[in-house]
């Protein structure tokens, strides 16, 4: 009596292409070896459908999210749980209607499209049903009766999923609504599983039939690791080739991927398109690949701002151009349209799940785009050159905030892997991480020798020589020695040479930790050679940057002592800047802000690098500086470059301006989140 959904399918997914819509022509197989995300929201309801026996009315539910979410994905995959479980495949027949079903006008079609599926998927016992529902004259209640008695004598039932759920209901008319409430309220005959891109008014609406009347499951934005998971999924689908592309990306620069995931909101269907034009070739930065994700999505963006009527696209284009959430007054102003209009055309837009209404203290709420990706392609397609600048410059902000530095780690992790002959390691990735600029090359030199033992083809560091202070100190370390690598330190450092002590002092940082007495008498020598040989700007600044990371509170008062040493006249505006911090870092903002008026005009030239100007900023706020934080943004002009610190500083701030906080869009919630928590770590590290 088997039931067999694909029965009908024409299309299946060669292990090189990735389907970006219709995901129900997959093949069952590989839609299930590659369903990788939405795992919780399928657990949820699976487990209902798998326990529940349907001798009652059961719960309904819909799954509510932005297109390109993963609804039909998720709507495919529980059908082909529900076709493929050996005890409920006895009873219970699941229903897959298309994504689009331009068929279904009314109940009545909706009943008779049900019949034909039964049919499909069965012709001995359902060939005669679709026969007779289709020979009534549009009566939908007739329909259904006879589709349940069918059922009945079969003692079967039916699960439909049903996709654009909300399209659907737009086609019916009340009475059509009530009747299928009855139904589905009354009859166990039948559940439904539905899905909706758009806000489902009748779910929401006190006075329709569906008012409550559906179990939600929202979809929300995917996180890091589920990108991860799922750019994975999408690799190995691919080709092995693939697999080490997206290993190597997810390795050595997260950040460029992660700032996109934030710019499109984590929606999954860009995050596939993300990693088709990664498979097309290494970007090199976070911007290359949003612009072309941009060209990718502009069928699908254009299409949707055609749908809308014109005062519906001069509403969304001012909003968009905005980028931060405005008020229904501000949207009148600036498209000189009736506010009355302005209310009407906001709500249909709600509904339609292009605007999101965000609720103030007051009367006067806001609306912002609601899928911020959408927002983004629309700047970058109508803007002009400075609405394109402000999406680099966040997209910049993203991919050096989510920089988390994690290559030192990683080399650490092979080097245990081989040690403890887990040696599966791919040689390109190896020579990846040896490759990246961001590796300190000490650790570079020391691995590349290292990791030739076990791996020929292992890239050799030569930019720099080892000499026999550093191979032997590296050696010791790595076979543990911690005193005898202590002796070798402390008898290099009476060479004087900062560079070396530096190096002896960070390796044995790894193994000892900041705060112990012998790292720390490292680099009191190391400041004690500086005082005494009168080092040039550059080691000096080596020396106070590792002060500067440190947790030893004394050595943090003796930074401002070691700055003393330079000639500040020779000071490019870099380390200007980072005088400026350490003045910050003890407390002095007269004269750590003196420096930064002095330089301000650099904020601008790349020679001041964005991610320095965070800390700076950060670290103020972190001493309860908001309001200075709040006039240096807006007397240099920085809310574009830095709009993710803007909005954490304007919801630290005690009056009306933090209301401020709620034009942000969500796409800078996570990242806003993040510094608030690095405003309170510094607040105890720098007290």
């Amino acid at each position: 009596m088997g039931t067999n959904i694909n029965s009908t399918k024409s299309t299946s997914v060669t292990n090189n292409s990735v389907l970006l819509y219709n995901t129900q022509n997959i093949d069952a197989d590989i839609l299930k070896a590659g369903f990788s995300i939405r795992k919780k929201e399928y657990q949820r309801i699976w487990k209902d459908i798998q326990t529940g026996t349907m001798e009652n009315p059961e719960t309904h539910y819909l799954i509510q999210g932005v297109r390109g979410a993963g609804k039909t994905t998720l709507l495919s995959r529980l059908a082909y749980e529900v076709a493929e479980d050996e005890k409920l495949k006895q009873w219970l027949i699941p229903i897959l209607l298309n994504e689009e079903e331009y068929g279904i006008l009314s109940l009545f079609t909706f009943w008779l499209r049900i019949a034909e599926k039964l049919a499909e998927q069965d012709t001995k016992n359902y060939a005669q049903l679709f026969k007779q529902v289709a020979s009534l004259d549009d009566n939908a209640e007739m329909a259904w009766e006879i589709i349940r008695s069918y059922l009945e004598q079969q003692k079967q039932k039916i699960i439909v999923f049903v996709d654009n759920l909300g399209e659907l209901f737009k086609d019916f008319d009340d009475n059509e609504h009530a009747q299928l409430r009855e139904v589905l309220s009354l009859h166990p005959q039948i559940r439904l599983i539905g899905g909706s891109s758009q806000l489902l008014e009748a779910h929401f609406d006190v006075s329709a039939p569906f008012y409550q009347f559906f179990k939600l499951v929202t979809l929300k934005p995917i996180n890091e690791a589920e990108m991860h998971e799922l750019l994975r999924s999408l690799a190995k689908q691919t080709s092995p080739e693939a697999v080490q592309t997206i290993e190597e990306i997810i390795s050595l620069h997260p950040e460029r991927i992660e700032a996109v995931r934030r710019l499109t909101d984590g929606v999954p269907r860009t995050i596939v398109l993300l990693f088709q034009i990664i498979m097309e070739g290494a970007k090199e930065s976070s911007y290359a690949y949003l612009e072309e994700t941009i060209d990718k999505t502009t069928p699908l963006y254009k299409h949707r701002m055609d749908d809308l009527s014109r005062q519906q696209r001069a509403i969304v284009h001012s909003i968009a151009m905005n980028w931060d959430a405005m008020s229904a007054k501000e949207i009148a102003e600036q498209t000189r349209l009736p506010s009355k209009t302005v209310s009407a055309q906001l709500i249909k837009l709600q509904q339609q799940w292009i605007i999101d209404k965000i609720e103030t203290n007051t009367k006067n709420h806001l609306y912002i785009v609601k899928e911020r990706f959408f927002n983004i392609w629309y700047l970058m397609r109508y803007g002009n050159q400075t609405d394109r600048r402000r999406v680099l410059w966040l997209t910049r902000f993203l991919e050096s905030w989510c920089d988390e530095n994690e290559l030192i780690n990683r080399l650490f992790e092979i080097d245990e892997a081989v040690k403890n002959e887990d040696s599966n390691i791919h040689q390109d990735y190896i020579n990846a991480l040896l490759s990246s600029e961001k590796m300190p090359y000490t650790l570079k030199k020391y691995y590349s020798i290292e990791l030739k033992k076990q791996y020929p083809d292992t890239i050799e560091v030569k930019k720099y020589e080892y000499d026999d202070f550093t191979k032997k100190l590296a050696s010791l370390i790595k076979n543990n020695q911690k005193y005898q690598a202590i002796d070798c330190a402390l008898l290099q450092i009476q060479s004087k040479n900062i560079p070396d002590i530096l190096f002896a002092g960070n390796f044995l940082e790894i193994f000892l930790g900041k705060d112990d007495k012998i790292v720390n008498r490292l680099f009191d020598h190391a400041e004690t050679v500086v005082k005494e040989n009168g080092y040039t700007s550059q080691d000096i600044f080596q020396l106070v940057h590792w002060y500067y990371i440190s947790n030893n509170i004394e050595r943090r008062k003796n930074c401002l002592d070691i700055i003393s040493y330079l000639n500040k006249s020779n000071l490019d505006e870099g380390m200007l800047f980072f005088l400026a911090t350490i003045k910050l870092w003890n407390n002095d903002y007269e004269g750590s802000l003196d420096i930064i008026k002095d330089i301000s005009h650099d904020f601008s030239k790349n020679i001041l690098i964005s991610s320095d100007i965070e800390d700076y900023l950060i670290l103020l706020l972190s001493k309860g500086q908001s309001e200075t934080v709040y006039g240096l943004i807006k007397r240099y002009n920085l809310k574009d470059r830095f709009k993710a610190i803007y909005y954490a500083t304007v919801s630290l701030l005690k009056d009306d301006r933090q209301q401020e906080y709620l034009r942000m869009g969500s796409e800078l919630q996570s990242t806003v989140d993040e510094i608030l928590a690095k405003i309170e770590e510094y607040r105890i590290k720098y007290a």
